[in-house]
């Protein structure tokens, strides 16, 4: 049996009031921190995520891990300081399972945390690494991919043949999912109304 599996840590879904919820910053960072960080990386990995936030296995603390294409890193109170541009793509969400929509994120953030470790570290993201940080932020601050859509955007069930098969937090539904971001064809998953397609960027406002 894994140690993830002995925290008991489980996948939260909407509508859980923790999802909710702003989050309590982290004070203390000490081995039972980073033993229930390298849990939620294991969680996070096991779902097939590239992002999972302490409020998704049901914790009221600004925690989250990102996972994806080689970068593996712990976010503690993270702080977005600074975006620039702006760009609509498709997100679900581990917790909202097999649904997606367009979602407008900023292209670019200057983002400001504290590691497992309790360093304070800066650094400049864009694209999806951008994307996700800024999904697992909004996680701690109780915001949901839904209340991000882009203009005309509608969150809603993904098609079951599937070419959702990219969604970037996690994967529950039949693919993976900014948790889930999702780096597929826009056109086939509810954002029809909008007028614009994945990655369409827009300019700094």
């Amino acid at each position: 049996m894994s140690s993830a599996r002995a925290l008991g840590l489980r996948l939260v879904h909407d509508p859980a009031p923790v999802l909710h919820t702003r989050c309590e910053p982290v004070r203390v960072f000490d081995a039972e921190l980073r033993r229930l960080v390298r849990e939620m990386y294991e969680r996070c990995v096991e779902w097939h995520g590239v992002g999972l936030a302490a409020t998704q296995v049901g914790l009221n603390r600004q925690i989250a891990v990102v996972v994806h294409e080689g970068h593996r890193f712990a976010m503690c109170n993270p702080e977005i300081v600074a975006t620039s541009g702006e760009v609509d793509a498709v997100e679900g969400c581990l917790s909202l399972p097999h649904r997606a929509g367009l979602v407008r994120r900023a292209e670019t953030v200057a983002l400001h945390y504290r590691n497992a470790q309790g360093r304070g570290i800066q650094r400049s993201l864009s694209g999806w690494l951008a994307r996700i940080v800024q999904h697992e932020a909004d996680h701690l601050l109780g915001i949901l991919c839904p209340e991000r859509l882009a203009p005309g955007a509608v969150f809603g069930a993904i098609p079951e043949d599937g070419d959702g098969a990219s969604l970037a937090e996690g994967a529950e539904p039949a693919g993976p999912s900014p948790d889930h971001a999702i780096p597929a064809e826009a056109g086939r998953l509810p954002a029809a109304r909008g007028p614009g397609a994945a990655g369409r960027r827009r300019a700094s406002r």
